[in-house]
Formats: C-alpha cells, structure tokens, sequence
C-alpha cells in the first residue's frame, strides 16, 4: 500500500524534540463555533486531546463546519462532568484567566511560564479554558498548579476562545529553551494531588486547625500549598503515608 508522501514546506512544524502530551480542556463552553475553531487552532499546532466539562447542548454538524482539517479532532473529544475527571492524568494543569488578583492565587505571564517547563520531558500538561462568557471561575482555581494570563491590553483585557487557545499552543510549540530551575522528574498526575489535597483537608478539620471559625479564604489557600507544591511521585508517596498515618492516630485517639 502506498503511503502518503508528505512534503515538508518552509513554516512546517518539527516535532522532533518535542515529547510533551497536550489536552485542551474547554470549561462549559457554549457556541459549538467557538469548539469548532478551538478544534482548528489544535489541529494548525498538531494537538488533537481535546475535552470538554459540562458543554451546552451543541450541533456538531455546526462545529465540523468551522473545525475544517481539524474536523477529526471532534469524533475523538471526550466529555467529562467535573474539571477534575476531565484532568485526573495530567501531570500539571494550566488554567488561563485575565485576572485572578481577588482570589489569592498569584498569576504568571505565559511566556514565565513556558520557560519554567521541560518541553523534551515526558510529561502530559492540561491547558484550561473558560466559558465564552465567565471565564475560568474561582472553583476551578484549587485544581491548577499554574494560573496564567495573556498579556494584552489593559482595556481589553482578554481574548476569546479560540484566540487564546491557538496562542498558548503557538508558545509552546515554538520554544525550544531548557527548562529554567529545578526539573521533577517524576510528578505526580492531578488525580493522586487530588487525593493528597483531601486527605490534608480532612486532617486539618480532624485537628481543628480548620473549624467554623476560621477564615472563609484559609481552606483555599491550605489547597493551593498541596496543589502547587511539586512533589515528585515519591515524595508524595511519603507525604501521603505521613498524613494517613496522622489521620489513623487521630482516630484512634
């Protein structure tokens, strides 16, 4: 049988050297058009995850239509019911808001965070959009190790969907810089922080450290330590182990 032969053009991609797994999550999107261009964008940049938490009914026929040569990305796009299903196998989730200052979680510029990441690791890395018209709201915070914005305009400060997606797809595919800082290895996937994050909750109620008096914004920020901490897979292990060990002592007392 005879292969396709595909001839490279000035412009094309190398992926060589490229080793990352992107997903695209899209966080109750509503027009299947903006789905359909986001399917676009992926395709131009050679991504083809993509999923979708809670979308408005939608007509796929509509979203093809726009999607063009990213019309297959659509037959494999999955959907999920919370955000955290839907990045359970990343290895670190990005979520992209133009502001998060009134809800204490600190924001990177993109190309920051770019440079603090190993684009020739192994590594699966979940980029999270907002709805259409909200964007990524405070909820879906505690589930991102990074939280990042692209810079624009201060009158106009964010894009629409499809923008920022191709965007933060076209930054990361054309750096090719060496990771700054300390490089994990091994890290952990959403699903096991997830777990992590839980059992350190209910500790932390267990003891009293969280309690009806506390403050509304503590549990957040307790969160935010055990989702952007970096531990590699080990360390989580033994940090596990030791909360698990303190939660059975505190049951037995």
């Amino acid at each position: 049988m005879n292969e396709k032969k595909v001839t490279k053009a000035l412009g094309d991609l190398m992926t060589t050297n490229f080793r990352q797994k992107l997903i695209v999550v899209l966080v109750e999107p509503k027009d299947p058009r903006n789905i359909g261009a986001v399917a676009r964008a992926m395709s131009n940049l050679e991504v083809s995850d993509l999923r979708l938490v809670r979308p408005g009914p939608f007509d796929l026929t509509v979203a093809k239509g726009v999607a063009c040569w990213g019309a297959s990305i659509l037959d494999t796009t999955t959907t999920h019911a919370t955000l955290g299903e839907a990045v359970q196998d990343a290895h670190e989730v990005v979520g992209f808001a133009s502001d998060s200052s009134s809800h204490r979680m600190s924001q990177r510029i993109l190309e920051d965070w770019i440079g603090t990441v190993d684009l020739s690791s192994e590594r699966t890395i979940a980029l999270v959009f907002g709805s259409e018209e909200r964007g990524l709201r405070r909820e879906h915070f505690p589930l991102c190790q990074n939280l990042i914005r692209i810079p624009s305009a201060s009158e106009n400060p964010s894009y629409n969907l499809a923008q920022s997606v191709i965007l933060a797809l076209y930054a990361i595919r054309r750096s090719s810089h060496d990771a700054i800082g300390d490089d994990i290895k091994d890290l952990p996937t959403s699903g096991q922080l997830e777990q992590f994050t839980q059992m350190v909750t209910r500790t932390a109620e267990q003891v009293g450290f969280l309690n009806e008096n506390s403050p509304s914004h503590m549990q957040d920020l307790l969160v935010n330590i055990t989702r952007r901490g970096r531990l590699s897979t080990r360390e989580l292990k033994i940090m596990t182990g030791l909360f698990g060990m303190i939660h059975k002592k505190l049951g037995a007392g």
